[in-house]
């Protein structure tokens, strides 16, 4: 079907779709010009916009939407999204979920704290919107090889419903883990996701939680092994 991904830097999403998925109409789009016009010649067949996510309007079009998405403490100005003040990439999931049609799969990468964080508003206003099919917790180095960074981030799995959502699920709210950190409640209720282990460390501004990657231990086979949770 249709696959957006909102933030396609030079394409690298599209470069692993599936050899099943290779009918599929591909969009991307690409606030920096120059990184969308490397993305157009490598791949000629996708549509890339070279514009910034909130220029974008196509409601109930696509049949997934998949990326990693921006990470930060700031807003995207975009009219129709500005009073729900949420920071950037949980702007990106509400904006992508509204572009996919009912039953549509959102497949991000995010930071913990769309998870962990302890005001639940973006949950509920998801929650409201999409079920939660399942949750990834990466360690640490999950993208220290190509990206350089050292951060826990998770991949978040959302299809988008059909009609408002009433009942509350348990992945709006967080626990604690025992060092009194909050931890949202479905990796507490399913360590099976957590490819790490959850403990304390010394940050910039006092203790913070990380996800430490377990000792010899194959991140390529926990992501299988976890994917046949979700």
């Amino acid at each position: 079907g249709n696959i957006l991904e909102p933030s396609c830097g030079v394409g690298s999403f599209f470069g692993c779709l599936p050899e099943a998925m290779s009918a599929s109409r591909l969009y991307g789009v690409e606030l920096d010009g120059l990184t969308a016009r490397i993305a157009r010649q490598l791949y000629p067949k996708a549509q890339i916009t070279a514009a910034g996510f909130e220029t974008t309007d196509r409601r109930d079009f696509y049949d997934l939407a998949v990326g990693n998405v921006p990470f930060g403490q700031y807003q995207v100005h975009d009219l129709a999204y500005n009073k729900l003040g949420f920071h950037i990439h949980n702007y990106f999931f509400a904006k992508a979920l509204d572009q996919l049609r009912p039953g549509g799969i959102l497949a991000f990468v995010t930071s913990r704290f769309t998870m962990d964080a302890k005001d639940p508003a973006v949950r509920k206003y998801l929650a409201q919107r999409a079920v939660l099919l399942g949750a990834i917790r990466l360690p640490n180095n999950a993208f220290k090889a190509n990206a350089g960074t050292v951060v826990v981030s998770d991949i978040i799995f959302l299809q988008k419903a059909d009609k408002p959502i009433l009942d509350e699920p348990e992945w709006v709210q967080t626990g604690q883990t025992k060092d009194g950190f909050p931890v949202n409640k479905y990796f507490l209720s399913h360590p099976e996701m957590v490819l790490g282990t959850l403990e304390a460390v010394s940050g910039p501004f006092g203790p913070q939680l990380d996800c430490r990657p377990i000792p010899g231990a194959d991140l390529a086979r926990q992501l299988r092994e976890a994917a046949q949770h979700i």
